[in-house]
């Protein structure tokens, strides 16, 4: 049945709309992943301590820093 738009709702771009949509979806699942995977781990180290007081620690122990 032909209506005011042509054959379909959409006028012909229904396709792109779909195309969009599951790009869309995919988008979302991978943020999602990444947040469930532990996305906000950077800058420590695998025992959980953080890179700069490693950093410190070393040059404490070279002499490179004082107590003050």
């Amino acid at each position: 049945m032909m209506n005011y738009y042509g054959y379909d709702m959409m006028g012909g771009w229904g396709i792109f709309m779909m195309i969009i949509l599951v790009i869309l979806i995919v988008i979302i699942v991978y943020a999602v992943m990444k947040l469930v995977q532990g996305g906000n781990n950077a800058g420590t180290t695998s025992n959980g301590r953080d890179e700069a007081l490693e950093i410190l620690d070393q040059r404490y122990a070279k002499g490179e820093l004082s107590d003050e």
